[in-house]
């Protein structure tokens, strides 16, 4: 069983938000992700804030942190699902943040951002959130703007390593696409073998190795 220790203050140099929903939603992530979506998401806030604090982007990180930590929990009950993964994450994420006492307006930010990550296209209209998170995990999946994240990268994914990551996400997004049809998750599976054989992340990217 993975270890659980609290949250951290800082990853790679990134504030980390210390409110009690940010340590409500670190402890919620520990027991519900598998290993190599819990790593992946918790990278995703990195690149997605390193991106803000470089662009001078504004942005809440009470809301990009349970966004990035939720937004893909809807891999993890794909034959429980009635809808695409990235609606229902956004549903439980919006449930599990208000039970634990967000603001219902706040919540509706982080679920829109989870809603938003697999949207084709995402501008500053939909929130800055959403545009960071989007932007992170294309990062983090397929390797895009990875320059953008090299003051941040080493450092990052040696607390929090890919691993088998790439053969893992890939196998999930398969089984969505073999269960539901109409997601999202078709038109990257069509795109993901060959964005993944031409990541950057395969030439030593992640320095703890795949």
């Amino acid at each position: 069983m993975r270890a659980t220790p609290g949250l951290p203050r800082r990853i790679a140099g990134i504030e980390v938000p210390q409110d009690a929903i940010s340590r409500a939603t670190w402890a919620w992530a520990q027991r519900r992700l598998p290993t190599y979506l819990f790593a992946h998401s918790v990278r995703a806030y990195v690149w997605a804030a390193a991106l803000g604090r470089a662009e001078g982007l504004a942005y809440d990180a009470r809301i990009l942190w349970p966004a990035a930590v939720m937004h893909d929990v809807g891999l993890t009950t794909i034959p429980r699902n009635t809808r695409c993964f990235e609606f229902q994450g956004g549903e439980v994420a919006r449930r599990f943040l208000v039970g634990e006492g967000m603001a219902s307006s706040d919540a509706a930010r982080v679920g829109r951002a989870i809603e938003l990550h697999m949207a084709a296209s995402v501008t500053l209209a939909d929130g800055v959130e959403s545009v960071l998170l989007d932007r992170a995990t294309g990062i983090d999946v397929r390797g895009s703007e990875f320059d953008r994240i090299s003051t941040v990268r080493a450092a990052t994914t040696r607390e929090f390593p890919r691993g088998p990551f790439d053969r893992l996400f890939l196998a999930a997004i398969r089984r969505e696409v073999d269960t539901r049809r109409g997601c999202q998750s078709e038109g990257l599976l069509r795109r993901l073998p060959d964005g993944l054989a031409r990541s950057p992340w395969r030439d030593g990217g992640d320095t703890n190795g795949r």
